[in-house]
């Protein structure tokens, strides 16, 4: 199941469009988006489809469902209707076929929620042809890329806006263009979208037999001033930012490990992450290989406020990269996981800060220029946190796990981020300040039993190399010559 579905449609209009972009552009921009590699649904005019064959055929994540404009709901509700239109419009453009087929996008969407080769938990409308817009397309491409891969809040629908004032210019909705909302781009769950294509099919018909026809993004502020529609507005113009959610929207788990020793240093670190993110899975082990004791699950974890936040997963010792492959099957696919140590009290607005880093298919790590100057391997280091998706993580499963790995799992995950192509990109958060809440002197406190106590971390990072044949150059990776 993929993340987020992108649904987008090019359906012959039957008239004069040749003021407009050319087919073959408008097919070349679709292709910037096919090429973010998003599933995506796109339904088309047959008489596009010698053309999408030509220029699109290379990718299979696009889903094509070949109709026309007269099929749809949307134009059948209004077709014996001598409609009017908007006083103020380009005569060419805003005819009333294409306000037709912009006021089908709930109802294409909705089209897409029932297509069981592409079932998802959100779907997102992206025109056809929006990356003529974007003024930096590259970075737009990866954040696309990132957010078609990324589990949104349940229950949400985003809209981005030029107007944040809910009720602007609501008197002239159906003689001018409205930029409360722009169409370009809305993202939403299954049942939000239902809902909107809901008040569509109860009202659509009516409002236009007894106001006129307007364009979709006119219609869906008369019915957020009508009939209590609540998207969630964000700021968005008619460029990149159209694309680009609120931060927020993006769940966030938490993942990390710990031992008995450490109980009490690991209850203050849940402490600190209770209000940041979502859920806070903890892996701990029945027996673990460097120590006698068991775990004993604190009663206080069984009690509220952790009862319903903190899941206890009992796993294999896999010694401290379980923080990373103690919870694979049960955190949610597609969910940003913020990894960290047991014995550190985060800074309690250190997640806020961190989220607005989400740019592209990426591990964010924290403290990284530091981190570059000073590592004796890797970039990655989980004490100061890092926010990597699920998805990499699951596949974190498959990779080798050798022993040496259980001295210096930082290194084995940054191994792993260089032999899979996986981009480490330093978060905006460096100082140890703004990461912790509570510090040891000037630096991260140091819990009971740590690995640096052991006094070999030299001689398991060269171990570790030799294993996979790497070696660490500046705290980036590079194979052996």
């Amino acid at each position: 199941m993929p993340g987020i579905v992108f649904v987008t449609a090019f359906l012959d209009l039957s008239e004069d469009r040749s003021k407009d972009k050319s087919v073959v552009t408008c097919f070349n921009h679709f292709t910037s988006l096919a090429k973010t590699g998003a599933k995506i649904h796109l339904s088309l005019s047959r008489c596009y489809q010698n053309t999408y064959e030509t220029i699109c055929k290379d990718y299979p994540n696009v889903i094509v469902e070949y109709l026309e404009l007269s099929d749809l709901q949307t134009y059948k509700e209004i077709a014996d209707i001598d409609v009017r239109l908007p006083e103020i419009r380009t005569g060419y453009h805003d005819t009333r076929a294409f306000l037709t087929l912009m006021n089908s996008k709930a109802e294409l969407l909705a089209r897409a929620t029932k297509n069981p080769l592409l079932a998802a938990s959100h779907y997102a409308w992206i025109d056809f042809s929006i990356f003529h817009v974007f003024k930096h397309p590259e970075r737009t491409t990866e954040y696309l890329r990132m957010l078609s891969g990324t589990r949104l809040r349940e229950n949400c629908m985003l809209v981005a806006g030029c107007w944040p004032n809910r009720g602007t210019n609501g008197d002239s909705i159906f003689q001018r263009v409205n930029w409360r909302f722009c169409g370009g781009f809305l993202v939403g769950s299954v049942a939000r979208i239902i809902e909107l294509d809901l008040i569509y099919r109860n009202h659509f018909r009516s409002i236009v037999s007894e106001k006129g026809l307007t364009w979709e993004v006119n219609m869906m502020a008369f019915f957020e001033n009508t009939y209590g529609w609540s998207p969630e507005w964000f700021q968005g113009g008619h460029d990149d930012t159209i694309v680009v959610i609120p931060p927020h929207s993006i769940p966030i788990v938490a993942s990390l490990t710990t031992i008995p020793s450490r109980t009490r240093n690991c209850i203050s670190t849940i402490d600190s992450l209770l209000a940041q993110v979502d859920h806070i899975y903890l892996s701990v082990c029945k027996k673990y290989t460097r120590f006698s004791e068991s775990w004993e699950t604190p009663d206080i974890l069984y009690k509220e406020p952790y009862a319903s936040k903190v899941t206890v997963v009992f796993s294999e010792d896999f010694g401290p990269a379980t923080k990373y492959l103690g919870a694979i099957h049960h955190i949610p696919e597609y969910t940003w996981t913020f990894i960290c140590d047991d014995d550190q009290v985060y800074h309690p607005t250190l997640l806020n800060r961190m989220l607005p880093s989400l740019q592209s298919s990426a591990v964010y790590q924290n403290h990284y220029e530091h981190i570059k100057r000073k590592t004796s391997g890797g970039v990655i280091h989980g004490y100061v946190g890092l926010l990597i998706n699920s998805t990499h993580i699951a596949k974190l499963g498959a990779f080798p796990l050798p022993e040496v790995a259980r001295f210096v799992d930082d290194q084995w995950m940054s191994i792993y981020c260089y032999m899979n192509q996986l981009p480490i990109i330093g978060t905006s958060v460096e100082e140890y300040k703004d990461i912790f809440a509570v510090l040891q002197g000037w630096h991260e406190q140091i819990g009971p039993d740590s690995l640096a106590s052991l006094n070999n971390r030299g001689t398991m990072v060269n171990a570790i190399a030799d294993f996979f044949r790497v070696q660490f150059i500046g705290g980036e990776v590079f194979p052996i010559d």
